[in-house]
């Protein structure tokens, strides 16, 4: 909502002119207005028409997986009358994905980051964001039991990830360290700010070509991080591999994951009833289309 309703007035006169935030005021004032004026953030899932016609959609009170189907439902029953009525042409359903953020674009190389808590072990549900109480009262709050959550990391240089060497690199140490402070952090159910450079405690990532095919190198990274802020903690491993044309100079897809044990809250990250210790992970994609 940062770019098409933000709170406040101050930061609504700064995008009053966008046309993204147009976009979406139109559509919004088409809502009935208990959906569109619901309190707090305008964050939600939303169906909008082409031309920024009101299909369905709500706030936050939207997150009810059954909620959504029905929207949903709605959607497409409004859908077909409008697209008749202006004789909208279908096409194809593009396939799902990110798009990515207006600040990564141009970027030399950016990195998809997805979050999300990895499982504890057969029986454990320490780490329930939701009780039933919770589901019970605000029915909204289902949305809240996705343990998941997604970042974007840009580079200066795609080169930072590349050796030809068979032995061990080193990764540039600010290239490491900024991937720790930037996106190894615990945001899977809420924001957290980025570490600050005291924190990192340890940041080493290493890389090695180990195998050659149709002229590509397959690169291998290894490493391990450690950052603290008091009782927050993140302790990962890291891996990953990557394929580097090095006649065109970029990648053909890189992968790398983090994983490790994460402890302790932040003021916004809902992790008051889940401090942990508690296993998490982080992985870093980019596959050329």
């Amino acid at each position: 909502m940062h770019f098409l309703y933000p709170e406040g007035e101050w930061a609504l006169n700064r995008v009053k002119d966008e046309p993204q935030h147009v976009f979406f005021k139109k559509f919004g004032e088409a809502m009935p207005e208990a959906d569109w004026n619901d309190p707090g953030t305008k964050q939600g899932v939303y169906m909008i028409g082409p031309d920024a016609e009101y299909l369905e959609g709500g706030g936050a009170i939207s997150g009810s997986p059954e909620k959504v189907r029905r929207r949903l439902e709605k959607a497409l029953e409004r859908w077909k009358k409008i697209s008749k009525k202006k004789r909208y042409a279908n096409k194809k359903v593009p396939r799902a994905g990110s798009v990515m953020p207006p600040e990564y674009e141009g970027k030399d190389f950016v990195l998809r980051v997805h979050l999300r808590d990895l499982p504890r072990g057969k029986g454990d549900d320490s780490g329930r964001r939701v009780t039933k109480a919770d589901r019970r009262n605000r029915m909204w709050m289902a949305f809240t039991e996705w343990a998941w959550n997604e970042n974007w990391i840009a580079f200066d240089k795609a080169k930072e990830f590349v050796t030809k060497s068979k032995r061990p690199q080193p990764v540039d140490a600010a290239v490491v360290t900024k991937l720790c402070r930037d996106v190894l952090v615990d945001n899977v159910r809420g924001q957290t700010p980025r570490w600050k450079k005291e924190h990192v405690k340890l940041a080493e990532l290493t890389m090695r070509r180990i195998g050659t095919k149709r002229g590509r190198w397959t690169i291998e990274y290894r490493g391990k991080a450690e950052m603290e802020a008091g009782a927050q903690k993140f302790a990962p491993i890291l891996y990953g591999q990557a394929v580097w044309n090095p006649k065109k100079r970029e990648f053909e897809s890189l992968d790398l994951l983090a994983i490790g044990i994460r402890a302790g809250a932040g003021r916004f990250n809902q992790r008051k009833r889940d401090v942990g210790p508690a296993p998490m992970g982080i992985a870093l994609g980019f596959h050329k289309p």
